[in-house]
């Protein structure tokens, strides 16, 4: 009598799978956004430390997800990463703090004057807006919300100018901006003046392009007038920063 098989009742071990979130590279764009603003907003001061083991950690995901995440801020000049080092916050030098303020002038005036050019009733309103909210902040003596709404205000600015390229470079400038600020602000220094930013869109609203280019200009040299050769350096607890 001829033996049945024998069934084999052990499975086959297979890897477990990823999170769909790690699988789509939702992950990735969580830590990136939650680590940009975390540094834009100095919560991170610069030259801060980025263990991968420690991020990993706070954020409850893999070493392979923060280090993507480290690689694309380290692309857009907000991270360095030394081999056999690993990652910490961008620390400009003065040189370059003085090349990104020399650009962002060049920059501006010129979106400034092109936008002075086609700004309409929402454009202005737009921007009468932030500075409203600037205002508001200012008198709440809310220091983060300042810090990212002049940011914002810049950024609108370049977006409503309709040159989509040169918008996304003064984006990635105010982000390195925001380095330079936490490392060479001098004590008690209004980084970015909402007077001035509504002295500017007054311009818009004129349509006085070259007020309003005089104006972003004044402006701007303002704000680099205002850095000194003055560090800061802070430990950061990651888990209470992001921990879940």
């Amino acid at each position: 009598m001829a033996r049945r098989p024998i069934k084999d009742t052990q499975r086959p071990m297979t890897k477990k799978p990823s999170p769909p979130s790690e699988r789509n590279g939702a992950s990735d764009e969580l830590v990136h956004r939650n680590l940009s603003n975390a540094i834009i907003q100095h919560q991170i001061p610069p030259g801060t430390p980025l263990p991968e083991d420690a991020l990993s950690a706070a954020f409850g995901l893999s070493r392979t997800v923060i280090r993507k995440a480290l690689q694309r801020l380290s692309h857009e000049k907000l991270v360095d990463i030394i081999p056999n080092k690993g990652a910490s916050v961008a620390r400009p030098s003065m040189e370059e703090a003085r090349q990104v303020f020399e650009a962002r002038r060049v920059i501006e005036k010129h979106l400034t004057e092109r936008l002075a050019s086609s700004a309409n009733k929402e454009d202005v309103a737009k921007l009468y807006a932030l500075v409203a909210a600037e205002s508001a902040a200012l008198e709440s003596d809310d220091r983060t919300e300042r810090l990212k709404l002049s940011g914002q205000f810049h950024r609108e600015l370049a977006a409503l100018s309709g040159n989509a390229v040169l918008a996304d470079f003064v984006n990635k400038l105010i982000s390195r901006t925001s380095l330079i600020i936490a490392l060479y602000e001098s004590p008690g220094a209004v980084p970015c003046s909402h007077s001035e930013h509504k002295e500017i869109v007054g311009a818009l609203e004129r349509n006085d392009a070259k007020k309003a280019a005089l104006f972003m200009d004044h402006h701007l040299m303002h704000i680099e007038a205002q850095i000194e050769l003055a560090e800061q350096q802070t430990s950061v607890d990651f888990k209470s920063l992001f921990g879940t």
